[in-house]
């Protein structure tokens, strides 16, 4: 038989790792941005930092409402849309 406590744990620390994992990839962008003068970075890095904060608060908030997660999923996507279009830009 299954420990229905498990679960939960198991999202929260998916959570936190998403967040960690956001947190690098947003400082970089910013260092990136700055260091290169790319505007498209620097909004990569902010869309980064807006998944760091919403996987913070569903690591604590464990199910995640369906709300947090699209806006994650948008926030993800916008950071790779902006990231794609600094590539662009600088080739």
């Amino acid at each position: 038989m299954r420990d229905p406590g498990l679960q939960p744990e198991r999202t929260a620390l998916a959570w936190q790792r998403t967040g960690l994992s956001a947190a690098v990839v947003a400082v970089l962008l910013v260092r990136s941005g700055i260091v290169h003068g790319s505007a498209l970075e620097i909004a990569a890095g902010a869309c980064a930092a807006v998944v760091v904060a919403l996987s913070a608060l569903a690591a604590r908030d464990v199910p995640a409402a369906r709300l947090r997660l699209g806006l994650t999923t948008l926030a993800v996507v916008a950071c790779g849309l902006c990231t794609a279009a600094s590539l662009l830009v600088q080739s």
